[in-house]
């Protein structure tokens, strides 16, 4: 119950930053792979991203959906925040971008533990941002990162901990 409190005036207290922004802004989804030595999961999110010159904002909401290739399947939800600089000039049209990430997400292993996990997985991550026709956007990116574990509890194996290879690609409506 706790979490979940922590979880909502995390979400409450960054609407203000994609809502009340400097043009443009964006809100989407995303599908988000991580894939280490032994762990490979599929995480989906609700995002937005803010503008300001080349420099980007944003923010997002995710949920794991279960892994059969992993060896402990576990399913979770999270928030993670990012920044991104563009190489570009024009932050109405097509730029490659370099960034960084922080997911804090809260995973259950099946079979395993009955309560939440807390990882914390900060990734830097390189793509290119794309619009059509003025109102939507895609934008590929692949990403490196890090999962640390800050809760105890008893896995038998710790493939959740380690070097993540992360790529994504979102999309959604510019406004």
């Amino acid at each position: 119950m706790h979490l979940r409190r922590i979880l909502i005036f995390i979400i409450v207290s960054n609407i203000p930053l994609i809502i009340h922004a400097q043009s443009p802004k964006e809100l989407g989804a995303e599908y988000i792979r991580s894939i280490g030595k032994v762990y490979n999961t599929t995480k989906v999110a609700a995002r937005g991203e803010r503008f300001d010159a080349r420099n980007s904002y944003s923010a997002g909401i995710t949920y794991q959906l279960a892994s059969g290739k992993s060896y402990s399947v576990s399913r979770g939800f999270g928030v993670y925040f990012g920044y991104r600089y563009a190489f570009g000039k024009n932050t109405n049209g097509n730029n490659p971008f370099a960034g960084a990430r922080v997911l804090f997400s809260f995973e259950n292993f099946e079979g395993q533990t009955n309560r939440n996990s807390l990882f914390i997985t900060p990734w830097a991550e390189a793509g290119y941002h794309l619009v059509f026709a003025k109102r939507f956007f895609a934008a590929p990116s692949a990403g490196f990162g890090y999962s640390f574990k800050f809760s105890k509890d008893f896995h038998s194996l710790d493939e959740d901990v380690g070097k993540r290879f992360i790529p994504s690609i979102s999309a959604g409506y510019r406004f």
